[in-house]
């Protein structure tokens, strides 16, 4: 009786279901989060100075790097599964998966992007400068970057804890081996612990976040799950009974809506992973050795999305209100099924002439696929002649790849209506996300080319992009430049001649070059055997009123100091308003123009000349270093295209860093540069440009760096002074290096903080300071010639003792017989520029007469009595700079 009473009561025990599991993980995530555990746990990893596993081979480059590149891969796997045809398991169960998957993911990283939470990498106890606060303290900061809990590296294994549930909770009627389920939870676990673990060893995460990331992704998946069982087990009815249900579910109206969406849109993410894969396949060589294998791939998934957001954001979002009516929804599908066909065969268009642009420019298509579109008979000439096969191959697969689409997208069945209460949630998710997909990013920057310019071989940077988005990101930027004011037409002969003749040059110095006009030989006063080093530092709005050498606040002690040991500019002008007009005068040369800098306009993004170019066939190496995201106003794009080879920016800053919402600090980051610098070897030049951004609004700073000026803490003018404190700490550690001797230092502003005025044109705020100095700047001297950023190229080559040709209109100042000249500067102010020649102005307006002023002490005055040859001297120089980027005489 008693054995018999247990085989009776056997088959009553229930074995632990998902809610069970969920139910315990989340109190064992209570449990370990009230134990304070996690702190322990990173201290007996971690050190003061930080965590020495953070950067191991092993974890960094194989068990992150390389396990996200698998995930991704094994992610692709899994929509494959889902899409093909004839598997045991219906493909509505299948897409479930793929789609609590990626709401998983979705869902991590969006309280990801929202937490406060830094990570332990961060904390004050390992080297950095956030307090220790809980995750579960909301709304209070830490003082660090944030944005760490949960763990984003452990999701790539935990959001696949849906794949075991079509096993383990099959809907009713449908019986499969519990066992499939389980190999795969134990695999999804598995995963999703080792990369939580790799992550703690690092330093980026707490235990306590790689169980929240599990809980999110199981709760995530279990409750959408078991939301669609319902609809799950009613269509397996359905389908073996062989009717249709006599009322859709929510879920058969979603796929009804999105019916008409689908061929076009994986048409044209598979058009783009096609042609990406065959151009990799075609340049690998070029990839291997750039070390870029992943970045291509990844970002490649990012801007396909992009496009495809760009595409298709307004359409799908109009489309859930259009299934309202019977003969609206059947209309607008007609309209779909023609506009997805155009876009699609217009991408396909785009990916079939970048190969013949690529073997032509070394480049996906840009500004001249569409410049070219105007010489029709030429191009169609070459193309024929050189370009046949890919001429052919066109010719052949667009039209199939028009009738296969026309084949899939035709519809199946009549539409069906859906109800209002379904339409409006979909419409704004599908708005959410494809807008999401078109910024392509989270942060507060949306993403553009230089995002991926992370090697200095530009068709590599090129590769994760697709070639619609480069020709419509090329047209929006040639439109930019459009906007430039034509202040006055000259004829071009005069303008050439009046801007060589104003750049102090003999006629002889000239290149017979039509292509370059103002392409010159310039030789070095100060020749040398060995040329010097050059380190650029560009300081952030940094105006003359903040230094106090230039009769500004007592602001600045280091800087004030460090101008009586060297070549002191005590009336350089800026040549405008922003960071990359700064940079395209003191970089690249450039005088400024009413339009949008050079620096983020198409056809400037290469071949365009910089000192960084000019230095390169000298063999030297050029480094950019920012503490911020260099992508910002393009400025990597800019710089990897033009002769710089490296990069170095906020995510190289080290672990204990001060990240403020511009980047690191200055002193982070002339602790990198000083640490490059004497790494470099004796026997190769090199080139650094290090722009600082701690004195950007809103003004941040290390808690102790200095006694505070003023209060509250964030003002300028603490800035100003923690920036000069950086500064002064840069050469202290310089001037005591290897590299001091052999190298010359430029200290410069890019622009004033902030440039206002009742003037037409507040010429006082573009006053800034200028420094050259260094081991070999013997004789300390003060230059009061009035100067312009765009004489720093010259004087700076001359000082190097470097001797060569190039196309700058810049002054050599390091020339007693140009410092004996007037000096000149030129100005922009938003559409407004002046030219001013000691104290004499001229200023130009769109759509009104030039003007003759004076700026004495700070004022700007008309004056009736002034040389109209300044006038013409000003509209000379504005209407050269316009041809010289039109023309690319630049080079």
């Amino acid at each position: 009786m008693h054995a018999l009473s247990l085989r009776l009561a056997r088959p009553s025990l229930q074995r632990p279901t998902p809610a069970s599991w969920l139910l315990g993980l989340l109190l064992l995530t209570l449990l370990w989060d009230a134990s304070g555990l996690d702190l322990a746990v990173m201290r007996a990893i971690g050190t003061p100075q930080g965590f020495v596993w953070r950067d191991a081979w092993l974890l960094e480059r194989v068990l992150h790097d390389a396990m996200r590149t698998v995930m991704t891969l094994a992610f692709a796997l899994m929509c494959a599964w889902a899409l093909w045809p004839g598997l045991a398991m219906p493909r509505r169960e299948r897409a479930l998966v793929v789609m609590l998957t990626t709401l998983s993911l979705l869902a991590v990283n969006l309280i990801k992007n929202a937490s406060l939470t830094s990570c332990p990498w961060d904390l004050q106890a390992f080297g950095g400068t956030a307090r220790a606060v809980s995750h579960w303290s909301w709304g209070v900061g830490d003082g660090g970057p944030g944005r760490c809990f949960p763990g984003g590296h452990a999701s790539g294994g935990f959001a696949f804890v849906a794949m075991c549930l079509p096993w383990l909770l099959p809907p009713d009627g449908v019986t499969r081996r519990r066992v499939v389920g389980l190999r795969w939870l134990a695999a999804a676990l598995l995963s999703g612990a080792l990369a939580g673990a790799v992550q703690t060893l690092r330093g980026a995460h707490y235990p306590s976040h790689t169980l929240w990331t599990l809980l999110i992704c199981a709760s995530v998946s279990l409750t959408g799950w078991r939301l669609a069982l319902p609809w799950l087990a009613a269509q397996g009815r359905t389908a073996r009974a062989g009717g249709a249900p006599s009322r859709p579910s929510p879920m058969a109206q979603v796929l009804t809506v999105l019916r008409p969406l689908v061929v076009p849109v994986v048409g044209t993410l598979v058009v783009l992973s096609l042609s990406r894969l065959g151009l990799a396949w075609w340049q690998a060589g070029r990839i291997t050795q750039a070390q870029a294998w992943s970045q291509v791939w990844l970002q490649g998934l990012r801007f396909d999305a992009l496009l495809t957001g760009m595409i298709w954001v307004f359409p799908a979002a109009i489309t859930p209100w259009m299934a309202l009516n019977r003969r609206s929804q059947r209309g607008w599908w007609a309209f779909l099924r023609w506009y997805g066909g155009l876009a699609l065969l217009l991408v396909a268009f785009m990916e079939l002439a970048t190969p013949a642009f690529v073997a032509q420019y070394d480049s996906r298509p840009n500004y001249l696929f569409v410049e070219y579109l105007g010489y029709a008979k030429e191009v169609s000439g070459t193309l024929l002649k050189d370009h046949w096969p890919h001429l052919l191959a066109t010719s052949l697969l667009l039209p199939a790849m028009a009738w296969a689409y026309a084949r899939l997208s035709r519809p199946a069945q009549a539409p069906k209506t859906v109800r209002v209460w379904v339409a409006l949630p979909l419409s704004v998710l599908l708005f959410a996300a494809l807008a999401l997909c078109a910024r392509g990013a989270l942060g507060h920057r949306a993403a553009n080319p230089a995002s991926v310019a992370v090697t200095s071989d530009h068709l590599v940077n090129e590769l994760p992009l697709n070639s619609l988005y480069t020709v419509a990101y090329a047209i929006y930027q040639s439109r930019k430049s459009e906007a430039g004011v034509v202040y006055a037409e000259l004829p071009r002969a005069q303008v050439i001649d009046i801007v060589r003749r104003e750049s102090g040059l003999p006629e002889g110095a000239f290149v017979d070059d039509p292509a370059s006009p103002t392409r010159h030989r310039q030789a070095s006063l100060f020749p040398r055997q060995r040329p010097l080093n050059l380190v650029i530092v560009l300081e952030e709005s940094l105006g003359a009123e903040f230094v106090g050498s230039l009769g500004g606040l007592p602001l600045t002690p280091n800087l004030d100091r460090l101008a009586t040991q060297g070549l002191w500019f005590e009336n350089l002008y800026a040549t405008g308003t922003r960071s990359v007009r700064g940079i395209e005068a003191v970089v690249a040369g450039f005088p400024p123009t009413s339009a949008v800098s050079t620096v983020k306009l198409a056809k400037s993004q290469r071949d365009f000349f910089t000192l960084a170019g000019f230095l390169k066939a000298r063999g030297y190496e050029s480094t950019f270093f920012y503490g911020g995201e260099s992508h910002f106003d393009n400025m990597r794009s800019f710089f990897m295209g033009n002769g710089f080879d490296h990069v170095v920016e906020q995510k190289d800053m080290p672990a204990g860093a001060f990240i403020g919402t511009w980047g690191a600090s200055d002193g982070d980051l002339f602790d990198i540069a000083h640490q490059h610098f004497s790494r470099q070897a004796k026997d190769k030049p090199f080139f650094g440009l290090v722009f600082t951004s701690s004195n950007h609004a809103p003004f941040e700073f290390p808690d102790t760096a200095i006694e505070l000026y003023e209060q509250p803490r964030g003002t300028v003018n603490n800035a100003v002074k923690y920036a000069d404190h950086a500064l002064g700490r840069f050469f202290d550690k310089a001037r005591q290096s290897a590299y001091w001797d052999n190298t010359l230092f430029l200290v410069v502003a890019d622009h004033n903080s902030r440039v206002y005025g009742p003037s037409v044109i507040p010429v006082e705020r573009f006053h800034i300071p200028g420094l050259i100095l260094g081991g070999a700047v013997k004789t300390p001297e003060r230059i009061t010639t009035v100067a312009s950023q765009i004489d720093l190229a010259p004087t700076l080559i001359s000082l190097m003792g470097l001797s060569g040709e190039h196309p700058l209109i810049g002054r050599d100042l390091s020339d007693p017989v140009q410092r004996a000249r007037p000096g000149r500067a030129i100005m922009q102010f938003d559409r407004i520029q002046a030219y001013m020649e000691g104290s004499e102005v001229a200023v130009l307006q769109p759509d009104a007469p030039a003007r003759l002023m004076r700026y004495d002490k700070g004022q700007l005055l008309d004056r009736s009595d002034g040389d109209p040859g300044l006038i013409a001297k000003a509209q000379a120089h504005a209407r050269f700079a316009q041809w010289a980027y039109q023309e690319g005489w630049h080079r």
